[in-house]
């Protein structure tokens, strides 16, 4: 689920609600020590209720695939 409502959301950033109570701070050691792909785990009050993804860059269906491919692995490990 998207943190931001619509109309608020980022272009350059995608900020996902933690609605499912993972260990986010064990989503980020999976993507980085797995997958090569950091993520935000939130800061202040949200920290740790969301995890944030860019959208910056050269992405590609490619890359933003092997993004979704590497998240739904590393969810499965929790």
């Amino acid at each position: 689920e998207f943190f931001a409502p619509e109309g608020f959301r980022s272009k350059s950033l995608t900020a996902v609600k933690n609605n499912k109570d993972i260990d986010v701070a064990k989503l980020q050691q999976i993507m980085r020590d797995k997958h090569s792909i950091a993520l935000d785990g939130g800061y202040g009050q949200i920290k740790g209720k969301t995890f944030r993804l860019s959208n910056m860059g050269d992405e590609t269906e490619e890359t933003v695939g092997n993004l979704l491919s590497s998240l739904d692995q590393a969810l499965a490990k929790l």
